[in-house]
């Protein structure tokens, strides 16, 4: 099975990672001059976070879209020692954006669905057991996705492999992510729940803390209207500013809105029906894959593919950020408006944000079975007539086009909409209120962390009661 090495700080991702000072060189190129910039602030409520990790708490801190948790996230891992710190993540993608692995890799347990005695079993592998044993500090991003038997059994298993009968055999918990946002995955007719009911939940977790400051999204009426809907409500006055978007424009300098689907749409195949339909030549561009054996494994982490297809006029979105200064970050989008026959037939794509740039291969690195670091050399565009919802989660776009009359599951109508810079850069159609959903027990939930929030504020900021757990009951 899949297993990761340790976290090295300041790996992969945005540049802010890359400019943190590190013990030790990782094995990633050099960041371009064009990304290094001076790292931005923390908040004070980040900071709060911050020195609650460095006192050895075990936390979970959420907030809504665009608070900054990856940011800190990141700071977060490049703080902590490299050798005994693990950053894992619910999904591949979310891994990627932290430098790290997926949970149930770390892990080594597979669903984690078999009896307990066997998941210990698992666990005990040669490789598995080592990691287990290393750890000190495990993250865990995107917990929303997690599903809270699952956390259970990882507790369980975490005191009977390193021997230790503390919560989570002694390790410190750093958890990261949305309640609010999508829920976890799961098959007809089973239950599950969230991983703030687990059983274990309560005794692990030392502090919640919720960030409240919103700084992705800038316009004033957009952030309380997701915010409102982050809640599951759906004013008339939000259903009123929701129904006009469908009057915004789908285009802009021929470069057109995304599409987001929900899963059991397909996507690739929206995707490949608008290739299809443009004249002119296909060209290929095969990855470079360390390991071609691990193909699935790569597939898994790396957001772009190991084929990408473009054609003239073919509608794109940045997978990586190339120069934030310009604007070229993930999740920006172009439209490709040539191809560069002296550069081995690169593409040239013009950007919304007013940039034509010559698109080269670039490189991502992961981690791979016994530690090993796998690596896809590709070009970092991906078509953009279409994406999933659950996709495009922890992305920032530029022009999303979103239909809303489907049924959701409860918060998948707010990952949709917050997935947008603007309001301007929104069109919603056929809107429906009914489909803005929040979870009962997840808004319980919160209104309790708020409560405590207020209540422990001054501890957080002084940790003068390392022994203190600022725990609550949640039904």
């Amino acid at each position: 099975g899949e297993r990761p090495a340790e976290v090295r700080p300041g790996a992969r991702g945005r540049p802010w990672v890359a400019a943190l000072p590190s013990r030790r060189t990782p094995p990633v190129p050099q960041v371009p001059r064009a990304e290094r910039r001076p790292p931005a602030r923390l908040s004070a409520e980040q900071e709060a976070v911050l020195g609650a990790v460095r006192s050895g708490k075990s936390i979970f801190f959420t907030g809504s879209a665009g608070t900054g948790k990856s940011f800190l996230l990141k700071k977060i891992v490049g703080s902590l020692p490299p050798n005994v710190t693990y950053a894992t993540a619910s999904t591949g993608v979310a891994a990627c954006h932290i430098g790290g692995t997926t949970l149930h890799a770390f892990a080594g347990i597979g669903s984690g669905k078999a009896p307990l005695e066997q998941c210990i079993q698992l666990a005990e592998r040669p490789g598995v057991r080592q990691h287990w044993l290393a750890c000190q500090h495990l993250i865990i991003d995107e917990i929303s996705m997690v599903d809270g038997k699952f956390f259970d059994k990882l507790e369980a298993v975490a005191r009977a492999v390193r021997k230790r009968d503390e919560p989570f055999g002694g390790i410190q918990l750093i958890i990261c992510g949305d309640f609010l946002q999508l829920p976890p995955v799961c098959k007809a007719n089973e239950e599950t729940k969230f991983c703030f009911q687990a059983k274990s939940w309560r005794k692990c977790i030392h502090i919640n803390m919720e960030l409240t400051e919103v700084r992705r999204q800038t316009d004033k009426t957009f952030v309380s209207l997701l915010s409102a809907i982050r809640l599951g409500r759906c004013t008339e006055e939000v259903t009123r500013q929701l129904m006009q978007t469908a009057a915004h424009s789908s285009e802009r300098d021929g470069i057109l809105a995304t599409r987001l689907c929900t899963h059991k749409d397909d996507v690739e195949i929206t995707n490949e029906r608008r290739l299809q339909q443009l004249p002119g030549k296909v060209h290929v561009f095969e990855a470079l894959d360390s390991d071609p054996m691990l193909v699935k494994l790569i597939d898994a982490q790396c957001p772009v593919g190991g084929r990408v297809e473009l054609k003239l006029g073919a509608q794109v979105m940045l997978a990586k950020n190339l120069d934030v200064s310009q604007g070229l970050v993930n999740g920006a989008r172009g439209v490709v408006v040539g191809f560069e026959s002296e550069q081995k037939g690169l593409p040239k794509v013009r950007f919304l944000c007013g940039v034509t740039q010559l698109i080269k291969m670039e490189k991502w690195i992961f981690k791979g079975p016994s530690g090993v670091h796998l690596s896809r050399q590709q070009l970092p565009l991906k078509l953009a007539w279409a994406i999933s919802i659950h996709k495009s989660q922890g992305m920032s776009l530029d022009c999303v086009e979103i239909s809303l009359s489907r049924v959701f599951e409860s918060g998948q109508a707010y990952v949709a909409l917050s997935r947008a810079r603007s309001l301007a850069g929104l069109r919603v159609l056929d809107f429906d209120p009914k489909v803005v959903r929040a979870d009962p027990a997840v808004l319980q939930f919160y209104r309790e962390l708020r409560r405590h929030q207020l209540l422990t504020q001054d501890s957080l900021h002084t940790h003068s009661d390392a022994d203190e757990k600022e725990n609550w009951k949640c039904n």
